[in-house]
């Protein structure tokens, strides 16, 4: 068995004495203070130069004198709670409004719901303060954190490994291979749930994607390594997301093979537009395919081996004016000869 914490009644045992310690220091502070002053007056010195000495003002001094006598009374010293406290501005209505808006919409924030309530039921109230009543709905346990709420990443080290921040290259200045952006995408298709990585090329829009049974390291370095023996150009540099699947083996990989690994910014997914949208084309043009009955990882590859052929030869782009990603590299290939 494990043991992750203690009795909560240590803990209550271990706050009271510490709030007790926290007296007696403040009353041994007291006490040093008020006995120094009464030494000072006892050998004739004024008022004024027992505060420059102390630095404390004579009205302080007999405030701290009460104090001492109030203690040693055994009555615990007044609470320094502000007697005036703010109260919530709304009411137990509108609180109840915000809670079925918000179990209506469980991805919202405050910033939509305020919105809403703006616009639908004539509310005044500023974003903050539908922010602190859905913290009062949490505190209550009434609602939870929205899943789509920005989760905490953990920041990539740039110290010794190969990889190095993502920073801005205007895209006329790109040659074709610079850049590669690779990404991945679950996708559950016939009963089985595959990870789907690709690779996007920014000059010719040729795309090389593969299915994997998990997200790690090792599945992106083997991507790497097909990706370096499909494609018909030379692979210059490559950038990806702070992910995981692209750390350790894949970065490694990198390493070796002497390709520089830019990694983007935390949650900027725009600078990786090209792969992200290649995701989406295949999701709607390969994955929603109600004939596409693959029910393996083997049979799953094979039908997205034709459907990249499909996309690169014979899908035209219109942002190669109308020619394939295969036509525009032949095409390149030939005007560089």
């Amino acid at each position: 068995m494990q043991i992750k914490s203690l009795h909560r009644q240590l803990y209550t045992i271990s706050s009271y004495a510490l709030r007790h310690n926290s007296v007696l220091c403040t009353e041994d502070g007291i006490s040093t203070i008020v006995q120094k002053w009464q030494r000072l007056k006892a050998s004739g010195v004024s008022d004024a130069v027992c505060q420059d000495t102390l630095g404390i003002s004579r009205a302080t001094y007999y405030r701290y004198v009460q104090k001492l006598k109030t203690m040693s009374m055994g009555i615990p010293l007044p609470s320094k709670r502000p007697q005036h406290l703010r109260h919530p501005q709304w009411t137990e209505a509108q609180l109840q409004l915000l809670l079925a808006l918000r179990r209506a919409y469980p991805t919202y924030g405050k910033a939509k719901l305020a919105v809403i309530l703006k616009r639908d039921h004539r509310w005044t109230f500023s974003e903050s303060t539908v922010g602190r009543m859905l913290q009062q709905l949490m505190r209550k346990g009434l609602i939870t954190k929205s899943i789509s709420a920005l989760r905490i990443k953990r920041k990539r080290s740039f110290a010794k490994g190969h990889a190095k921040p993502w920073s801005f290259k205007p895209y006329k200045d790109m040659v074709m291979g610079e850049r590669v952006q690779i990404d991945h995408m679950t996708v559950t298709k016939n009963g089985i749930t595959v990870k789907h990585f690709q690779a996007w090329d920014r000059v010719s829009k040729y795309i090389y994607a593969n299915v994997y049974s998990h997200a790690k390291s090792t599945s992106a370095k083997r991507f790497l390594l097909e990706l370096l023996d499909k494609i018909p150009f030379k692979l210059l540099s490559i950038q990806v997301d702070g992910g995981s699947e692209f750390m350790a083996d894949f970065e490694a990989a990198c390493a070796e093979l002497e390709i520089p690994l830019l990694v983007l910014p935390p949650r900027k997914p725009q600078y990786n537009g090209g792969v992200e949208r290649g995701n989406r084309t295949f999701q709607e043009e390969f994955y929603a395919k109600p004939n596409l009955l693959a029910d393996s990882i083997g049979h799953m590859r094979h039908e997205l081996s034709k459907a990249l052929k499909i996309y690169n030869t014979f899908r035209p782009h219109f942002n190669l004016k109308g020619l394939t990603p295969m036509q525009y590299i032949i095409s390149s290939h030939q005007v560089a000869a």
